[in-house]
């Protein structure tokens, strides 16, 4: 079993959407999962964002295209939903205090399934028995 620790700097959909099926994976094989949102992808941390809305994606725009489709048809789920899937099968959700200064957010306006709001040697020294994985 593998012990993940993704640190989430991206703001781009798909990334986020690949780092927490990375997550769930290792959670659901008996492993464990701590994630850490810093810089972009705050967005998908903070209350009343509804990212599934407005998907970026990297690559051109026909890839954005296809990931709105399948949410639509329900092929693959909205990243709200997966974010508290994880968290319902023990994940970790770490905030990055800088991050949040610099984009003026405080911490009542992250949503709740956030666990703590640490700094990034913090989060790295928490993490020094888990696989490190940057995205």
């Amino acid at each position: 079993m593998k012990n993940v620790s993704i640190i989430f700097h991206s703001g781009f959909y798909d990334r986020v959407h690949h780092g927490l099926s990375i997550a769930l994976s290792a959670l659901l094989m008996g492993g464990k999962a701590k994630l850490y949102f810093t810089h972009a992808s705050l967005k998908y941390v903070k209350k009343g964002a509804k990212p599934s809305e407005e998907i970026v994606v990297e690559g051109d725009e026909h890839y954005a295209e296809r990931y709105i489709s399948n949410l639509k048809e329900g092929h693959i789920e909205e990243l709200e939903e997966v974010i508290k899937y994880c968290k319902d099968v023990g994940a970790e959700i770490y905030v990055c205090p800088a991050s949040m200064a610099m984009l003026n957010i405080s911490r009542d306006e992250l949503i709740d399934e956030v666990d703590e709001v640490i700094g990034l040697s913090d989060f790295i020294n928490r993490s020094k028995d888990f696989d490190l994985i940057f995205i």
